[in-house]
């Protein structure tokens, strides 16, 4: 029994450890929120600004910038967009470094290792934005905001501003 507690406990250090790590004081956070209903706008300001097509769906993930203008938030998608949607409409899910959060530079291969002979886990359209959770030898360790994982050439990724 002591062993299966001990063993929970330090899988749960590990788990946080590697939630927590990629944060630092140096750089601000971002919070990922997720959309709670289909068919929410994106707009170009608060209030009634111009709405941007398409629209969001329900469980899309955006990063929020930490402005907001009375009920609406500023947020980018992963494809890139900006805007404002109405606070009520978006969910705390998590939160990354600033400096985490980069964009492909044209169509990218994600790959399972780091090894463009390994199987394709997925790709990256132009301009998606993704979360580097570490950089080594060249290669990234990324995730989309849908959750995907795997490698990518670090030259094929461009920091977010």
């Amino acid at each position: 029994m002591k062993k299966r507690v001990f063993l929970i406990a330090l899988c749960m250090m590990l788990l946080t450890s590697m939630v927590l790590a990629p944060i630092s004081a140096s750089a601000s956070v971002v919070r990922i929120m997720k959309v709670n209903v289909n068919g929410a706008r994106l707009r170009t300001g608060p209030g009634e600004s111009s709405i941007l097509k398409p629209s969001l769906k329900k469980g899309e993930r955006v990063f929020y910038w930490g402005k907001h203008a009375n009920a609406f938030y500023y947020v980018r998608t992963s494809t890139g967009r900006v805007g404002y949607v109405y606070k009520r409409y978006l969910t705390s899910y998590g939160a990354v470094n600033s400096s985490q959060i980069y964009y492909a530079a044209g169509k990218v291969n994600v790959y399972k290792k780091t090894s463009t002979g390994a199987r394709r886990v997925t790709k990256l359209s132009n301009r998606q934005h993704v979360i580097v959770y570490e950089a080594r030898g060249g290669w990234a360790y990324i995730k989309t905001l849908s959750g995907k994982g795997g490698y990518v050439k670090m030259s094929s990724l461009r920091k977010a501003k």
